[in-house]
């Protein structure tokens, strides 16, 4: 009975083949591709970033160098020109107009700068001068910064971010932020009036430089001087601030600082893969000339991995509808090619039930077409196949029957021939008796065990028989000798395979005028093999081969042992006229060994 379990249809099957073998290789490439944009987005990514960081880079040098331009220019003002020669001689009129030409001058120096926010002097007698003109002189003084005296050491510094207060002389307006560059000078240096230079860069400048890169919450950058407080940062209540006051997740600036400068260092900047808060990024410093000034940029992934998402979810989508074109497709293609098989299933399913006259219509398709052909065929030589074994058992019955009948009779023939043997013993006639028992023996030895091997030992006897009743039947003066190896007592040989073979050598082997006409028979155990050789001593014969030999003896004997034990074993022959004929015949080593079920022969 067939099993049905859980199988899937051929077309299911066939569908889901053609998906996969469509679908895998797509996967790959896409895995591969997706790895390839990948890393496309990773360079793009971290090349776009570092071109911004060199952007900011060159725009914070050019403020930078604003200021050094305008620092030289504001110092030669002060110490090296002739403006202040004589200052102290000067009445208050001749120091108004001093005053005032000096206020010009800055204010051009300003208005050709325009990362300057303004320019401020302070005198050891409280002489004060700017570029700007509405400032407010108290609120300047009130600065830590702006206290000075004659003997003061020399030196720049920088103040931090911090609120101009001093810039406007009115109340209530907005005070814009500025990063101070202040030099101080004493009486040693120059005229010795001016104690004090400072020039205020705009935040809003430095704003502009560093907006230049497009970011995001997790994105930013900051401007620190080389103390570690914070010139400019993305939220203007951290500039002024020191970097450890600087809070970014589970780290501050001071922090990120000390890791970073431990970071690959390359011409002088540094980088680092760094996890903060909720993301993880690459962080850089870069410093700006040798102003004391480094610019962090910090970028997160989420740049990249939002790129990335975005392709994966097109990925995604171009995938499935791959898959359900495909899906589709071999749908289609597998209906064309299931039905037929599909049909040709069904077909021999009825042929299994015993209806050979199925025959499967020819498709369209050159392979189906071939196999619906063979099939038919197929299914014609079984039908032919099937009425001939009817025919052959009919015939095999009979000839078991005309067998029987066959055995029946020579049983007959053997009772009465015993019953003869007796007659002659009682008559007195040994001789007639023991060709009686010969004779007998042979037809017990051919009647039994027709189709089976036997002892060597009763093939053996029945060839004694057979020479028994032909030397009393032709008077023959033929001496036969028997050398027969007793390891071969359990060995099998098929049936009367050498007597044939005996028969030969004595009717054929001897002419009419030979005297001391002998036969030897010899059996040895080879190994593996058996060796039979049948040799006489008569007139031999020209031998040209095993083809050229007309009797149907041997041939009949060499097709026997060929059928039952290969074509390693048979059959030769040797002679020469005037010394006689010798006959090799080998076998191999076949022994009885009883089983549980009955009897089997091991080769």
């Amino acid at each position: 009975m067939r099993e049905k379990g859980n199988r899937s249809s051929l077309k299911v099957r066939f569908t889901l083949a053609m998906v996969l073998m469509s679908l895998i290789p797509g996967l790959i490439l896409a895995v591969v591709y997706y790895r390839n944009v990948k890393d496309f987005y990773q360079d793009k990514t971290w090349t776009y970033q570092e071109n911004t960081l060199r952007l900011m880079e060159a725009k914070m040098q050019d403020i930078v160098k604003q200021s050094e331009v305008v620092l030289n220019q504001v110092l030669g003002l002060s110490v090296t020109s002739d403006l202040f020669s004589g200052y102290t001689e000067m009445n208050a009129y001749e120091r108004l107009n001093l005053m005032r030409n000096i206020n010009g001058t800055l204010s051009n120096i300003r208005i050709a700068n325009n990362s300057i926010d303004h320019i401020y002097l302070l005198a050891f007698d409280g002489g004060a001068y700017s570029s700007n003109a509405g400032w407010n002189k108290r609120e300047y003084a009130e600065n830590d910064w702006t206290k000075i005296r004659e003997d003061q050491p020399g030196g720049s510094i920088t103040v931090p971010t911090h609120p101009a207060a001093y810039k406007y002389l009115n109340p209530g307006a907005a005070d814009p932020l500025v990063v101070s560059i202040v030099t101080y000078l004493n009486r040693y240096t120059g005229n010795s009036v001016i104690g004090l230079v400072q020039i205020d860069l705009s935040y809003e400048k430095i704003r502009e430089a560093i907006d230049c890169m497009e970011m995001d919450d997790s994105d930013m950058a900051f401007v620190v001087d080389e103390e570690g407080r914070v010139i400019f940062a993305p939220k203007e209540s951290m500039a002024g601030l020191p970097a450890a006051d600087v809070s970014l997740g589970a780290y501050n600036l001071a922090q990120i600082l000390s890791v970073v400068d431990g970071g690959v260092e390359e011409d002088g900047n540094f980088s680092i893969h760094l996890d903060y808060g909720r993301d993880s990024g690459t962080i850089r410093k870069r410093r700006v000339g040798n102003s004391g000034f480094s610019i962090i940029q910090i970028n997160s992934g989420r740049m990249l991995k939002q790129e990335l998402d975005r392709f994966r979810k097109v990925w995604a989508a171009v995938v499935g509808a791959c898959m359900v074109s495909a899906a589709l497709l071999a749908s289609s293609l597998s209906a064309g090619i299931v039905k037929p098989v599909t049909s040709l299933i069904r077909s021999m399913s009825r042929v299994s039930r015993g209806d050979f006259s199925t025959k499967v219509e020819t498709p369209k398709d050159k392979d189906l077409s071939e196999l619906a052909l063979s099939f038919n065929t197929m299914v014609a030589e079984v039908d032919k196949l099937m009425h001939e074994n009817i025919v052959k058992e009919r015939e095999r019955l009979t000839m078991e029957q005309t067998a029987l009948n066959s055995q029946i009779n020579s049983h007959f023939l053997y009772n009465t021939l015993n019953t003869v043997k007796w007659m002659a013993v009682r008559a007195g006639n040994e001789e007639i008796a023991r060709m009686i028992v010969a004779l007998v023996n042979m037809l017990e030895y051919s009647c039994k065990k027709i189709d089976m091997p036997v002892f060597i030992p009763e093939e053996i006897k029945f060839i004694k028989n057979y020479v028994c009743i032909q030397e009393g039947r032709c008077c023959s003066s033929v001496h036969i000798k028997f050398d027969i190896d007793p390891k071969l007592e359990n060995c099998l040989i098929l049936k009367m395979l050498l007597q044939p073979v005996v028969e030969n050598a004595m009717q054929h082997g001897f002419g009419e005028d030979n005297i001391d006409n002998r036969i030897l028979i010899t059996g040895r155990l080879l190994g593996d093999r058996v060796q039979f050789q049948i040799r006489d001593n008569g007139q031999g014969f020209l031998y040209e081969g095993f083809d050229k030999l007309t009797g149907v003896g041997l041939h009949n004997i060499q097709d026997r042992i060929r059928l039952n034990y290969g074509d390693n074993y048979g059959v030769e022959l040797e002679s020469k006229p005037g010394e006689g004929t010798a006959v090799t015949v080998e076998i191999p080593v076949c022994q009885k060994a009883e089983e549980a079920d009955g009897e089997d022969i091991n080769c």
